[in-house]
């Protein structure tokens, strides 16, 4: 009990201590805060005023409060006359930025807006370490040390050496404008000299956008040669910005690329592009320039817009900014709203296959939609309606109007048993012109389809003590009419239809307008699912289409050709959160397999792995003369906590030869992140020969660089 009030007294006594110093620095005006609205507040276990010499000190567990900056010491001594605080350390100074500066001594005004430090570590943003023998802040802005060391690296005993450090005589660090300069600087990696520069500038951690150089890219590759990729980012201002990237090389070609970037408050739009200054020949202005915006513009309406202008086919592929064969410039004004839909648009687009002539392929305009809606309040039906056009114009070939208009109308009906039902009716219309066609005559052309059908779906669930169990079959009956009155029409839109568990029960599975199912037919399928209670899920889904008749629209060896189309299945499962695969599939009759694909992702232990296998038949109607396969994996691995080996392959297992591969390799902790990869495309055509690229980057935390991946701090073994 003795020894309970002890305690009790010495915690009394060491808060009526702080409560009494309080209390003076309310009452002596010297210690406010340069008089303003941020007074200083001082906590401490022991304290001693000398009201003649106007001195006050204080020992043990000394916490000054200095608005939003607090300093931290073993013991300090104020002099009201000079206004100085001496502090002796351990100490710890915290901005109102985040910084945290640890020190042996110091010599402050009261304001902390200059002084003297000895033994002096700046921690910036959490990243960047500065080591110094001497630290003086000036001007209340300007941080001046001596004899620096400065790393984002971890050191301990059983490390001293990080993995890179810069050495400088003196870094000046300028708060206001966020910028750090250091002179006569000397980069060392694993304690070796690498480079020296008399004056580098890098921007403050904290800073999120700065201009400067960026992380370089050493490289080699068929086409560049060997040689570095150095970026430049450019602020141009809160709302803009550039990032130029030269291709400096000692072999090959020299490549010169460019991003711009501008936002405004209704918008905004990226521009990048490259040219070759002298390109694998010698010769000058191959290239390329991409344009993608958004603006929303007036009364909810959105413009996009997109453009693509190439010197040729083969240059975005052959130096890696794009392997896409076809690209499209596009103009288009929208808006969504919750009953109506609208777009009108201008379409480009440009081939980069070897077979595919640009003069054949049209120009879109114009392109205009029209989609709205609105309820029946007598029978809670859905009445729909639509309008658009579509032009396209050819250098060489066919030039094609279409006008179109449709209505329709659906209503859900409630059956006994948990039955659910809908019938619906459905009309579309359409006039088209051709022009420049030896097929079609130069006069309107006329094509009405009207449509009727219904569907019932009979959704039933189970719970048992481990799994929850839902099955639902849904059969779906249409009739769509051709009649007499129709011309025979263009297909322009319309050259290929799918079938998947996702236009199943479609009214018409060809993408467009230019060409319609029609007759009676039968959508029939069923999704069963089980969700277990140990985590896992389990998902069937089938279904197939039967014809009364079958259709002249699709072949007898297609996938809906006949009277009954293919058998459609579906299998997902799933285990979360480190494992899902999906697998759709087509077989005939005679379960021969017309199309497969299998994705799947999984991660265990220290892998993480992803792939896709597809399997297509030869199918007219999908426009595939000739079978084909292929196969992609993607995959990680952590060898360690900071190492990680990267793969991806893709072959076509047809011709069991390979498509493209890569490899790399990464190492990563807190300050540093090494990237090496290397890559081999072996397909070829006329433009594009097949080519291996080496790729070598480096990003220093406390720099401006970012990575995807989380590393761990390098662990120190004491």
């Amino acid at each position: 009990m003795q020894g309970c009030f002890e305690n009790l007294r010495l915690f009394m006594w060491h808060r009526l201590n702080s409560l009494a110093l309080l209390v003076v620095v309310a009452f002596v005006p010297q210690l406010t805060y340069a008089q303003s609205d941020n007074p200083v507040s001082l906590l401490a276990d022991t304290i001693n005023i000398d009201q003649t010499n106007g001195l006050l000190s204080a020992t043990g567990h000394v916490q000054v409060f200095f608005g939003d900056a607090v300093l931290n010491a073993s013991s300090i001594v104020y002099n009201s006359t000079s206004g100085l605080i001496t502090a002796q350390g351990p100490l710890s100074i915290t901005d109102p930025s985040g910084t945290v500066i640890l020190a042996d001594f110091a010599e402050l005004s009261n304001d902390l807006q200059h002084g003297l430090i000895q033994g002096a570590k700046l921690l910036l943003a959490d990243k960047l370490q500065l080591v110094a023998a001497e630290y003086e802040r000036s001007e209340g802005r300007f941080d001046t040390l001596n004899n620096v060391v400065a790393s984002s690296c971890q050191v301990c005993a059983s490390r001293p050496v990080p993995v890179w450090q810069i050495r400088a005589r003196q870094v000046i660090r300028d708060e206001e404008r966020k910028q750090i300069h250091f002179r006569s600087a000397t980069f060392e990696a694993f304690g070796l000299p690498v480079f020296y520069l008399p004056y580098m500038r890098i921007p403050d951690p904290s800073v999120r956008r700065a201009s400067g150089f960026l992380s370089p890219v050493i490289l080699s590759s068929e086409y560049f040669g060997d040689g570095i990729k150095l970026p430049y980012y450019l602020m141009l201002g809160d709302h803009a910005d550039a990032t130029i990237t030269p291709t400096l090389n000692f072999t090959g070609a020299t490549v010169i690329d460019a991003e711009y970037r501008q936002r405004f408050t209704n918008g905004g739009f990226d521009t990048f592009g490259a040219i070759a200054i002298n390109d694998e020949f010698g010769e000058f202005g191959r290239g390329f320039l991409t344009i993608d915006g958004s603006f929303d513009i007036f009364d909810e309406v959105t413009l996009n817009f997109s453009g693509t202008v190439l010197s040729d086919s083969g240059f975005m592929r052959q130096y890696n900014y794009d392997d896409t064969d076809r690209v499209v410039s596009e103009l288009k004004f929208s808006r969504y709203r919750n009953r109506d839909y609208f777009s009108l648009a201008a379409v480009i687009m440009n081939s980069l296959r070897d077979d595919e002539d640009n003069d054949t392929i049209p120009f879109v305009l114009p392109e205009f939609s029209y989609r709205g809606y609105r309820t029946d309040p007598v029978l809670g039906g859905k009445f729909g309606y639509e309008f658009n056009t579509v032009g396209l114009s050819r250098i060489v070939g066919e030039d094609y109007l279409r006008i179109g208009a449709g209505a329709d109308y659906r209503v859900p009906v409630e059956l006994p048993l948990g039955l659910r039902a809908s019938g619906f009716v459905n009309l579309d219309a359409d006039i088209y012109r051709v022009w420049n066609s030896t097929d079609f005559p130069n006069t309107p052309l006329l094509s009405i389809h009207p449509s009727v059908g219904a569907d019932i779906r009979w959704p039933l669930s189970k719970a048992t003590q481990n799994a929850r169990h839902i099955l639902e079959p849904v059969v779906q009956l249409l009739f769509t009419a051709d009649p007499t009155l129709n011309d025979v029409v263009p297909n322009e839109d319309s050259q290929q239809a799918e079938f998947d568990e996702t236009n199943l029960f479609e009214l018409n599975r060809f993408p467009g307008r230019d060409v319609t199912e029609t007759g009676f037919r039968a959508n029939i399928g069923a999704t069963y699912t089980v969700y277990d209670n140990d985590g896992w899920s389990l998902g069937l889904a089938g279904g197939l289409v039967i014809r009364s008749e079958p259709s002249d629209l699709f072949g007898e060896d297609t996938l809906l050709g006949g009277s009954r189309s293919d058998i459609l299945g579906v299998v997902s499962f799933e285990f979360a959160p480190n494992f899902n695969v999906i697998g759709r599939f087509l077989f005939d009759d005679e379960f021969d397999f017309k199309r497969s694909e299998t994705q799947f992702t999984t991660s265990f232990d220290k892998w993480d792995v992803g792939g896709t296998f597809v399997y297509l038949a030869a199918d007219t109607l999908a426009l595939a003369s000739d079978e084909r396969s292929e196969g992609t994996i993607d995959a990680q691995y952590r060898v360690a906590d900071n190492w990680a080996l990267d793969f991806d392959w893709k072959r076509d297992l047809l011709e069991n030869k390979d498509v493209s591969a890569g490899m790399g390799v990464t190492y990563g902790n807190e300050c540093i992140e090494i990237g090496l990869s290397l890559s081999r495309r072996f397909t070829s055509s006329n433009n594009v020969v097949p080519s291996t690229d080496i790729n070598l980057k480096v990003q220093l935390a406390g720099f401006g660089g970012s990575s995807s991946n989380e590393w761990p701090a390098a662990q120190c073994a004491y």
